[in-house]
């Protein structure tokens, strides 16, 4: 029976593992997205707040949509612990004797 339980929890570790590994790619891979769309937005940022004061709807659209891009990727970089729970650090067991 013992062996059962060993076995079981060896699954469940590396299962916990997979899934702490898939929560780190993803928030990265949308961080690495947040940062590539404001490298593309920046050469082009002083056009479009230029065209935006002017007036023109799309170019505020664009303007909003990307600065509103931007921020998700940021923040769910930060706030990943909480977006992705596997990511969570657990506090150290204590072992009691």
């Amino acid at each position: 029976m013992n062996s059962n339980i060993k076995w079981l929890d060896i699954w469940r570790d590396r299962v916990a593992r997979v899934k702490r590994g898939v929560g780190l790619v993803i928030s990265g891979l949308l961080l690495v997205v947040g940062i590539l769309l404001s490298v593309a937005l920046l050469p082009e940022l002083p056009g479009l707040v230029s065209v935006a004061l002017a007036g023109d709807g799309e170019a505020a659209r664009t303007l909003f949509v990307c600065v509103a891009g931007i921020a998700v990727c940021v923040l769910q970089w930060l706030w990943r612990a909480t977006i992705y729970p596997e990511l969570r650090r657990d506090p150290p067991q204590k072992e009691t004797s």
